[in-house]
């Protein structure tokens, strides 16, 4: 997996955090990590399409989710586990991921990419087919926060 593909979700994701959650986002780790997994509390996939295939992973433990549901509902009583919960969780990973497309297809890569499919609960066993990841952590006073890239150039004829 190229560099240029990971690194198109790092500003977004400091960005659109920043912007709808009102709170610092800083960039903690990126390792490659196995394409074998268990998710987080709460987990916000999302496929990709066209030059790349893949998928985006975005890993909430539940403090984090919580926080993040608060803020972007302004309602502490609501739980992530509320349909309005999981909504805010999955856009705020939707919103992400459209920002980095937009970066991708600035460089070359265009790509689609599906609604976000929200996992739970924490264990669930993934094995994602594009091989290998690059998991980025990032923290903030929000609580800590992963974004697994598994995006590799698409072998498909074009029309």
């Amino acid at each position: 997996m190229k560099e240029e593909y990971v690194n198109a979700f790092l500003t977004p994701a400091k960005r659109i955090w920043e912007k709808e959650l009102h709170h610092d986002l800083a960039f903690v780790k990126a390792e490659a990590v196995s394409h074998q997994f268990t998710t987080e509390d709460i987990a916000a996939v999302i496929g990709v399409s066209g030059k790349l295939d893949g998928t985006v992973v975005y890993g909430f433990p539940e403090v984090t989710a919580t926080a993040i549901v608060n803020c972007m509902v302004g309602d502490d009583s609501i739980s992530f586990r509320d349909e309005i919960g999981i909504s805010a969780l999955g856009e705020i990973a939707n919103m992400i991921t459209g920002n980095a497309a937009t970066v991708l297809a600035s460089i070359g890569y265009a790509c689609n990419i599906s609604p976000p499919v929200i996992i739970e609960p924490a264990g669930a066993r993934f094995t994602t087919m594009s091989g290998p990841q690059i998991m980025v952590s990032f923290g903030s006073d929000l609580g800590i926060f992963t974004v697994r890239v598994g995006l590799y150039e698409s072998h498909r004829d074009e029309d």
